[in-house]
């Protein structure tokens, strides 16, 4: 057996597992395509104020060099890489270097969601 067909028998069985109301959401809401710990990892870093402050400008902007968010936060550039870091593991930033600047935007996966997720919550603001 292979290591990728021994991880998806291991996630399988873990699955298999899970209480009910556990395997409904992977198979009616995940598709039993995407992994529910994954997904719940994703939210878990979008829901920290800063990396939520940090999604929603480069959802607003497209680019951003991390100096200028480093400014529009009133932080060090050094204090932010750890949640912009969070954020490029949850598959939610990319990043490039535009000469020595160090250039952030949302991932692909995340300029699906992200955005229309921002504004959801701006209809339920205006809606107060």
């Amino acid at each position: 057996m292979s290591e990728r067909e021994a991880e998806v028998t291991d996630r399988s069985e873990a699955a298999n597992a899970r209480p009910e109301g556990y395997r409904r959401v992977e198979s009616e809401l995940l598709d039993g395509s995407l992994d529910l710990d994954r997904e719940s990892e994703r939210l878990k870093a979008m829901g920290e104020p800063t990396r939520f402050t940090l999604l929603y400008l480069l959802s607003r902007e497209g680019q951003i060099e991390s100096g200028e968010l480093a400014d529009a936060l009133d932080r060090r550039q050094n204090d932010l890489y750890h949640h912009l870091n969070t954020l490029e593991d949850a598959g939610l930033v990319g990043k490039f270097r535009d000469g020595k600047a160090r250039v952030y935007e949302l991932s692909p996966l995340a300029e699906a969601f992200v955005p229309q997720l921002f504004e959801a919550i701006g209809e339920r603001a205006e809606a107060v």
